[in-house]
């Protein structure tokens, strides 16, 4: 890692250090009926299926439509006393209205006693990006539009060392090929194809990394207490077969506070660092639908991001519940380079469906404000 990049990890790492205790003092003991819906059910599913109709919207995709399969189970601990914590596997089949298609498989399990976690997710998408340049000083009228399609895989497998405290390796291969640029306008050229920004003709991106995780969450799908800390790092290269070489750290904590039954107070602060020949799609960006929501993503690119935010959930009635959110974060390529001036802040508030109230699988329906105005997002889970 560049020596410039250890201060902002360094500073993340003593903000979780930080905040743990506090986190710990604070925190009430898990509730087993704390669902975001205004009736606990009489008695828990232990798995099953739901398929369900697709429909979302966000600023790249417009709308859209699909299918879902979404399945869910804990397995019986060895020694017969209890479950492990909720399983997940999702099967989507989508299109957009920006002529898009995805084919996603992903899962998240837990084995027996919980004595490994398994993640990971096997895709296929016909994608149509933006890209406005690298850094902060990128108007909205350089917005080019580029093609692209990409198959790609990622395989998990984490051992338990301690309690609720897992370690192990994660591999990552993409592959982005028929790439479409176009230009700017009439009179102005691609810049990715001027710049010859990696990634711009497509291209094998295939790395290994080593994750540890720390997951003292209640509830996967819906945490109302407990603590997530999530620290990897990867080596893409030509080792695994990969055409871009570059090394890519992140930090991701999350804690959830139950202020009392059904309303939680979430925290999430996240960091990725990136150095090296970094393809377009795999650069740090500001926005989306999980972190400064009041931004489209891919709206600002750069080697770094770090940022953090805040979220209030709480019941409305029936199936239906709310939220509210705002953070701070920025894209940069060394840490002198963040100033108030470029900070993005993002606030906003959102509608949530519990599609299953039993497992707290909910619909979120969100709108954030930021510098540029406002972005909406309909999604199946939640942000953080």
């Amino acid at each position: 890692m560049k020596p410039h990049l250890l201060t902002p990890y360094l500073l993340g790492l003593c903000l979780v250090l930080c905040t743990l205790p506090l986190a710990k003092a604070q925190e009430q003991p898990p509730q087993a009926d704390a669902i975001p819906v205004t009736t606990p059910p009489k008695a828990e599913k232990t798995r099953g299926l739901i398929p369900i109709p697709v429909l979302y919207y966000t600023p790249d995709t417009r709308l859209g439509f699909g299918a879902a399969l979404l399945g869910f189970f804990k397995l019986k601990n060895s020694e017969g006393e209890g479950y492990t914590r909720l399983s997940q596997a999702r099967l989507i089949v989508d299109y957009t209205l920006r002529k898009q298609t995805d084919q996603l498989l992903d899962w998240t399990i837990f084995t027996r006693d919980e004595k490994y976690l398994l993640r990971g997710e096997l895709r296929h998408r016909v994608y149509t990006d933006r890209f406005y340049g690298i850094g902060n000083n990128t108007p909205v009228s350089d917005e080019e539009i580029y093609e692209y399609d990409y198959v790609n895989a990622r395989l998990g497998a984490l051992k338990k060392i301690g309690t609720r405290t897992f370690l192990g390796p994660d591999f990552q291969i993409a592959n982005y090929y028929d790439l479409k640029l176009n230009p700017i306008s009439e009179e102005r050229e691609s810049q990715l194809r001027t710049q010859q920004i990696p990634g711009y003709q497509g291209g094998l991106n295939s790395g290994l990394g080593l994750v540890f995780l720390l997951d003292s969450r209640d509830n996967v799908a819906f945490a109302s207490s407990g603590t997530y800390l999530e620290m990897s790092g990867y080596r893409f290269g030509s080792t695994l077969g990969g055409d871009f070489g570059y090394n890519n750290f992140n930090l991701d904590f999350r804690k959830y506070f139950q202020l009392k039954p059904y309303h939680v107070l979430a925290h999430n602060t996240s960091f990725n660092f990136n150095n090296g020949e970094i393809p377009v799609m795999r650069m740090a960006m500001a926005g989306g639908d999980r972190i400064l929501r009041g931004y489209a993503k891919n709206r600002f690119l750069e080697d770094n991001f770090a940022g953090t935010q805040m979220e209030y959930r709480f019941p409305l009635f029936w199936r239906f519940g709310m939220a509210t959110f705002a953070g701070i974060g920025d894209v940069f390529d060394k840490p002198k380079d963040v100033s108030f001036s470029t900070l993005k802040y993002s606030i906003g508030s959102g509608l949530r469906y519990a599609l299953n109230p039993e497992q707290k699988l909910n619909i979120r329906a969100d709108i954030g404000y930021g510098r540029e105005g406002v972005n909406f997002y309909v999604m199946i889970g939640e942000a953080f």
